[in-house]
């Protein structure tokens, strides 16, 4: 084993070796059983300082959002909670409704952090943004990446993210938890939907004559609150 490829990116063995490490709690190849407790997982400040921007990309993917909030204190964009009504099947068989509110949190991680030694400006990383939510029937916090340009294209008439003057208040955190749900059925013929923790299951309007889009496409905010109508 010379080469290591994590993402579809190819690395050198050392450092394809202490990514592996941070990413993994086991060691994922036999070939490196061996020396798996001796390899020391690559630091936050080493990713920082990769020359190639695929290799720090892939860097933070392995670190994780949990702990590069805790290394590098992201900014809070937007928070939203919305208030819901869920009804569920309780232990006596009957049906049972009740109200919750759902808290979601829109960060931005400044690139900046990703970039100290990087001069120009092709090899630099742009903010990254993520979502972050709990789930509704162990109360565990999630934490998911989002595309920020494209959440905002996906509740926009506008044709272009970058083309219009970066105003971080265009995108909220409800247009973020929404843009994490894809789904081939097109605006308008949705009826409900429903969420079973990362199950979700989207029910059309008409079935029969349904005509399914040849790309997915994000759920807009709107079509989050008004569909969403039962969640576990």
């Amino acid at each position: 084993m010379k080469k290591i490829v994590i993402e579809n990116i190819t690395f050198d063995l050392e450092l394809g070796k202490r990514l592996l490490k941070l990413k993994y709690n086991t060691c994922p190849f036999s070939e490196l059983e061996n020396e798996w407790d001796n390899i020391q997982p690559i630091s936050f400040a080493e990713i920082a300082e990769l020359d190639n921007l695929e290799e720090r990309r892939v860097g933070v993917l392995c670190l994780g959002i949990e702990r590069l909030a805790e290394q590098v204190n992201p900014t809070l964009l937007h928070k939203a909670v919305v208030k819901k009504t869920n009804t569920v099947v309780n232990e006596k068989g009957e049906l049972e409704t009740y109200d919750f509110k759902d808290v979601y949190e829109l960060f931005e991680v400044n690139g900046e952090v990703f970039n100290k030694n990087q001069k120009n400006s092709w090899n630099r990383m742009r903010d990254c943004h993520f979502v972050k939510c709990k789930d509704t029937s162990t109360n565990r916090e999630y934490m998911i990446w989002v595309d920020i340009a494209s959440v905002f294209l996906t509740n926009s008439e506008a044709k272009s993210y970058y083309d219009e003057e970066r105003d971080k208040n265009k995108v909220n955190a409800v247009q973020a938890i929404a843009w994490t749900i894809q789904t081939n059925i097109a605006k308008g013929d949705i009826k409900k939907i429903v969420r079973q923790g990362d199950c979700v299951l989207i029910k059309p309007k008409n079935k029969k004559d349904l005509i399914t889009l040849s790309h997915p496409r994000h759920l807009t905010e709107k079509e989050y609150l008004s569909l969403m109508v039962a969640e576990s």
